[in-house]
């Protein structure tokens, strides 16, 4: 097994855990659509944000503290203090799931474009949803349990 430091930082995806990680709590009890919408987009931008902690990130993340250590050692890169991702399309399928294109960029420069992901409203609040986290991390051929229980929990 290699370290995932390692790993991690030889194909910039600690800058794409970093960003998923500095996702900020949004989300409103209304089923508004577009309140919805801005809401999912404004968790996503702000857990790929560089600039958000390893704990607001695993707050952030659904079943984020089953992903902790992983959160904990990407935050730390230094790539990961440099990515940012854009939101361009949110597609809310019911009060409680949300599809989102978007993109990532590392130190201004793309890593990843046009990429599908699943957001969820949890206590009102919507979340990176942890199968996308998980297929963010099979990117980098990186293998976590807590992913194995994500395909399971994402059904619903």
């Amino acid at each position: 097994m290699k370290m995932r430091s390692t790993k991690v930082a030889s194909i910039g995806l600690s800058g794409l855990l970093a960003l998923a990680f500095g996702l900020s709590a949004c989300g409103s009890s209304s089923s508004n659509s577009s309140s919805d919408t801005a809401a999912v987009k404004q968790a996503w931008t702000s857990f790929f944000s560089g600039s958000t902690s390893a704990a607001d990130k695993i707050k952030l993340l659904q079943n984020g503290q089953e992903f902790s250590q992983i959160i904990n050692e990407a935050t730390g890169l230094a790539i990961s203090k440099t990515s940012s991702a854009t939101v361009s399309k949110v597609v809310v399928n019911s009060p409680t799931s949300a599809t989102v294109t978007y993109s990532i960029d590392l130190g201004g420069k793309p890593a990843l474009q046009n990429q599908t992901g699943t957001a969820v409203r949890v206590n009102g609040s919507w979340l990176v949803g942890d199968s996308s986290f998980c297929a963010l991390l099979a990117l980098e051929g990186q293998s976590v349990p807590a992913c194995s229980s994500a395909a399971s929990s994402t059904a619903g």
